[in-house]
């Protein structure tokens, strides 16, 4: 994927989290059942924990109420999402996509390397398949010796409800809310994205008539592909499973250490 297609996709995804900022963090404000089952993998002492695209650090909040001590450090590109955690919360604004194509890389914001590291929901917005290999290859830096990475994947492709979500070119000719600007670019991203790749809609966000349209980018991971990424990193797989929503498998887990 060309860098300039990369770089849309970010933009169109900050636009999308910039604009439905207070509705999302509405919509998660509870923890999830695959969290329950992330526990026991926790170590018994006190974390150094780094959660990636925290979002509004429901994170945070779920670990305080498991009574689980911890030092927590929460990353997201979204400040008007990071306006939602807690104000007592160690947080950083930081736009992975926009540092890697700056860089060439991911440099990570962050000096020390912790016991727990996390990304609940932030690989299908990884734009390219180069860019997720970077993004699993560099977490093996953030963790001490010992340390769990977590990581989950929206499984949106699986579930027959979101397939009304996923934008085509019949339904920008079809929304009066697009302008002509909006159609000629969806059009023209539509046509650069790479195998299971899409654009989303936000439908509670889209019954108020008198609110714009938005759209979000997201990549389908399957399990075959995910395993692929970790084998090419210098992670091994330690568990993985599927949870949340009302199917149970609406997000794949998977539990990951550094090899040796």
């Amino acid at each position: 994927m060309k860098q300039k297609t990369i770089q849309q996709l970010n933009q169109l995804n900050r636009h999308f989290y910039q604009n439905i900022a207070a509705d999302f963090a509405a919509s998660r404000n509870y923890s999830w059942q695959g969290w329950e089952k992330l526990i026991k993998f926790l170590p018994q002492k006190k974390l150094e924990v780094l959660d990636i695209a925290c979002g509004n650090a429901r994170w945070a909040d779920f670990l305080s109420e498991k009574e689980v001590t911890c030092a927590y450090l929460g990353l997201d590109n979204s400040a008007e999402l990071l306006n939602f955690a807690k104000k007592d919360l160690k947080l950083i604004n930081f736009d992975l996509i926009a540092n890697y194509l700056e860089n060439g890389t991911i440099n990570w914001p962050v000096k020390n390397k912790f016991d727990l590291v996390v990304a609940f929901g932030l690989s299908h917005h990884l734009p390219s398949q180069k860019l997720r290999q970077d993004f699993i290859r560099s977490l093996a830096a953030l963790v001490k010796p010992d340390g769990l990475i977590v990581l989950s994947n929206w499984q949106f492709a699986r579930e027959e409800r979101f397939k009304k979500n996923i934008l085509n070119i019949e339904k920008i000719k079809k929304n009066k809310k697009i302008n002509i600007f909006q159609r000629f670019k969806l059009k023209k991203l539509l046509k650069n994205l790479e195998k299971d790749d899409y654009l989303l809609d936000w439908r509670r966000w889209q019954k108020n008539k008198a609110r714009p349209a938005v759209y979000r980018y997201c990549h389908f991971l399957s399990e075959k592909e995910m395993k692929e990424l970790i084998k090419n990193s210098s992670l091994k797989l330690l568990d993985s499973f599927f949870a949340d929503g009302k199917s149970r498998s609406l997000n794949q887990y998977f539990l990951l250490k550094k090899k040796g």
